[in-house]
């Protein structure tokens, strides 16, 4: 397979909407407005390069931007033959990611129409080329224009949006119609950026003879000498007759091979060839979720060779492992939900996954590296790919598969009824579904396929009935595909690896606490009553077998908030502030700060405002996850959700902007992979160990009831073991009588590799201690870093640096004679300011 790719030099140009096909001349004689671009892209970046928008996620120039909804976009570009292999029997033009309906021509000549940003235009053109100039030209608009108010009403019109949650311009019903990015037409956590444009690669693809188009690689046992099945499909190109055809698999490990195997002599019938072929790996390097152990990857190549051609299918990399969905029965009505890899139960932990920015095109290899990197470091072990946006590229798989992140991936349904009565429809759910799981199938990150988002949850009549949706088997509103038609395509192309219908379900109604996932939203942060929003212990009654949804909003930091302001003064009460704030916020976040830290917030500074507030926001998180954590039947917790599409006060840890917010580091504790928990169970305190890492780990702690001040210690000794892979109850004993206004339980281990954990009995208003220094014990310069080890005689709350720097840890509370040795990154020789927030 040889490739000419078609990235470089494009240029674009409006026209009124009603343009369509048949206007490709009218179009090409315009002389001026024409802007160069290169792909990926999307209409609003060459319009931002040319000062004709501003930046849409800044201020509120998102609302001056609709206009572009409303034009059609025409692409184009020039190439020379000279390095295309004419000698070839195809050549394919692959087009990526297209955003969203489109017509395409070659030479002028038009050679079909794309619906569907999830999978690629292909068609042959070997007909249409020549060896000199050749012309590409892609028509594009939204795709939302061809949508009418009669097929809304075939759906009840049942689609969410956020035009009663006081989000007037986030939502389109016509979303639920078109194969586009659903999240673009506004959600509760961004504004409507309605995308069109080129959003992948564009390439020749150019094939002799025969075409290697498929190949599936399956662990079958993950032992010592693992076994694999490869399945490959083989393409004769002859449409009448049959050719000879030599097939080869290698498999390499850090450039020594581990496996060739040559199957020879096969014939080729004309169209498609399927062959299985099994493979052994001896002394296998198994791959690890992250924590658990290492993920090395392998390189494999497929090759075929024919009398007249040798083709190869694109090398990828390959990590050995099994992974299962547990449900097996627990008790009575009760089932299992969890990941099972390599044979070991694995605690899922992480969070959700949006696009990276509301113009999906141009997130860039350094974007993905970054927050990759920044949830391997908060010792995430999943993402799960949230069913409203994207399936990503394959630069976010590479990365995952490299750091061991499991990946829960949703098909693009959310919160909407979807046209599944129609057959283009099904069709098109088909195509990219079809087309997706044959892409991934291969990946090592790849953990489980889910059919929706909240689709089976919020439009079932028990529910809701609002909606008034009555479910049939010949109209099931978006039902058929993920019930029926998910599975069909999982079973054929990728059986090995588990399937969920929807995101929450199972048992008799989704959201069951019982069987399968949940999302923990109306008795915790969508709650109606306040107290319910921002009380953190209600976490502790949670018995979900997995939460895969449910979160807390925050703020940036001072600097990101006055980016994407863009300029605007700070004002509470302003549009604009209104505009980058959750819809759900609605005064929970200053709500919380008052419980927790400030007697009054009427005057509230910009500064408290994004301190205080950021705390609370680490609290519920952290305190979350670990309540979660605690219970030894639930199989995972992601909260809602990790990184941002642009900036706002939302959900996410880590801002629009690559910046972390103060939750980072509550998440990064909760989720550490060796660590320890405390709660009041029954009256008894109850501490719990949990050790992810192949490894067993042993300390000593303190343990015992520790007042604020440190006067008080009437404490003991533990000695503490942890087996590999392990979630166990270490201790339980009577809860002490004691004032937990002036103290707590506490464990402080002996070991840096474990936090020390402290009993939370109330609010932090209801602590009564007086502000304790944070000393620095030693300082030591380490390259660009610094190790820095403090400590404080008494209790000391939301331990932090000046200066924004970066950290292993940072907004921690040092307890009471506390030793704690933390890595301030970037830091060089600058002096550095140690302060807690109480």
């Amino acid at each position: 397979m040889k490739r000419f790719d078609l990235n470089d030099a494009w240029l674009l140009h409006e026209a009124p909407l009603h343009w369509g096909r048949d206007s490709l001349a009218a179009v090409k004689a315009l002389k001026e407005g024409w802007y160069p671009c290169t792909l990926p892209t999307d209409v609003r970046i060459p319009l931002i390069e040319h000062g004709i928008i501003q930046e849409p996620l800044e201020s509120d120039h998102a609302l001056a931007s609709e206009w572009i909804e409303q034009r059609s976009w025409w692409y184009t570009k020039e190439f020379d033959g000279a390095g295309i292999d004419f000698d070839s029997d195809i050549i394919e033009l692959v087009i990526e990611t297209i955003d969203t309906n489109s017509d395409i021509f070659v030479n002028d000549q038009y050679v079909g129409s794309h619906r569907n940003v999830h999978y690629p235009f292909v068609r042959n053109i070997k007909d249409i080329l020549t060896t000199g100039k050749n012309t590409l030209t892609v028509r594009v608009t939204t795709g939302l224009e061809d949508v009418t108010d009669n097929d809304l009403a075939e759906l009840n019109w049942a689609t969410c949006r956020e035009y009663d949650n006081g989000g007037k311009d986030r939502g389109d019903y016509r979303r639920s119609y078109v194969r586009r990015p659903q999240y673009t037409v506004g959600w509760d956590w961004g504004p409507r950026v309605v995308t069109c444009g080129l959003g992948g690669n564009a390439y020749l693809r150019c094939e002799k003879e025969i075409a290697v188009r498929e190949v599936k690689l399956v662990t079958v046992s993950a032992d010592q000498t693992a076994r694999l099945k490869a399945t490959v499909n083989i393409e004769n190109l002859d449409i009448i007759g049959t050719i000879n055809c030599d097939l080869q698999i290698d498999i390499s490990y850090d450039g020594e091979s581990c496996v060739t195997k040559k199957l020879e002599n096969l014939l080729l019938t004309s169209g498609t060839n399927y062959f299985d072929v099994d493979l052994e790996v001896e002394n296998a390097r198994l791959w690890w979720p992250a924590g658990h152990g290492e993920h090395p990857l392998y390189d494999v190549q497929v090759s075929a060779v024919s009398a007249n051609a040798k083709t190869e299918y694109p090398a990828f990399q390959f990590g050995i492992r099994t992974v299962e969905l547990d449900t097996s029965i627990l008790r009575g009505e009760e089932r299992n939900f969890r990941l099972i890899v390599n044979g070991v139960p694995i605690f899922s932990k992480g969070g959700n996954w949006v696009p990276a920015d509301f113009i999906h095109a141009r997130v860039t290899d350094e974007k993905y590296e970054t927050l990759i990197r920044e949830a391997v470091e908060a010792n995430f072990n999943m993402l799960r790919v949230w069913g409203g946006g994207l399936f990503e590229r394959d630069i976010f798989y590479d990365l995952c598969d490299r750091n061991g992140l499991l990946v829960w991936q949703d098909f693009m349904m959310a919160c909407s009824t979807y046209p599944d009565h129609k057959r283009e429809f099904r069709d098109e759910m088909r195509a990219e579904m079809d087309y997706q799981t044959k892409r991934l199938r291969n990946r090592a990150s790849i953990a489980l396929f889910c059919g929706t988002n909240e689709v089976h949850w919020i439009f079932n009549k028990y529910d809701n009935p609002r909606w008034q949706i009555e479910f049939k088997h010949e109209k099931q509103y978006g039902m058929y595909i993920a019930n029926i038609l998910a599975k069909e395509i999982m079973y054929n192309n990728c059986s090995h690896i588990p399937y969920w219908n929807s995101s929450p379900y199972g048992g008799a109604l989704p959201n069951d606490d019982t069987v399968g996932d949940v999302h923990r939203w109306h008795n915790a942060f969508m709650s109606l009553n306040m107290d319910e929003r921002i009380e953190p212990m209600d976490f502790d009654t949670v018995n979900s077998k997995f939460v895969s949804e449910y979160g807390f909003v925050g703020p940036c930091s001072l600097e990101s908030t006055k980016k994407y302001l863009g300029g605007e003064e700070i004002d509470f009460d302003s549009e604009v502030w209104q505009m980058h704030c959750n819809v759900f916020e609605k005064g929970t976040v200053i709500t919380g700060i008052a419980k927790n830290y400030l007697d009054r917030t009427d005057n509230l500074s910009i500064e408290d405002y994004l301190l205080y507030g950021g705390m609370v926001h680490s609290l519920m998180l952290e305190y979350s996850l670990e309540a979660i954590r605690f219970k030894e039947d639930c199989g995972g917790a992601l909260f809602w959700m990790y990184n941002d599409a642009w900036g706002e006060v939302g959900w996410t840890i880590i801002d629009y902007y690559l910046s972390r917010k103060i939750p980072y580091y509550g998440v990064k504790r909760a989720l550490a992979h060796t660590k320890l928990s405390m709660r009041v169970v029954d009256g008894n305190v109850v501490v719990q160990g949990m050790n992810d890492t192949a490894e067993k780990v042993s300390f000593r702690a303190e343990y015992g009831y520790i007042s604020f001040d440190g006067t008080v210690r009437q404490t003991k000794t533990l000695e503490i073991s942890l087996e590999p892979h392990s979630r166990v109850y270490l201790l339980t004993e009577k809860l002490p009588d004691q004032d937990y206004t002036k103290g707590s339980m506490m464990l402080i281990p002996d070991s840096d590799t474990v936090n020390s954990i402290s009993l939370r009995t109330g609010d932090m208003k209801t602590m009564v201690f007086d502000p304790s220094p944070v000393e620095i014990v030693s300082d030591e310069q380490i390259g660009p870093d610094r190790k820095i080890t403090l400590t404080s005689k008494g209790y000391a709350h939301g331990v932090y640096v000046a200066g924004g720097y970066d950290c292993s840890d940072l907004y921690f509370d040092l307890l009471p004679g506390e030793v704690k040795t933390i890595t301030v990154y970037s830091a060089g020789s600058e002096s550095l300011k140690f302060a807690s927030v109480r």
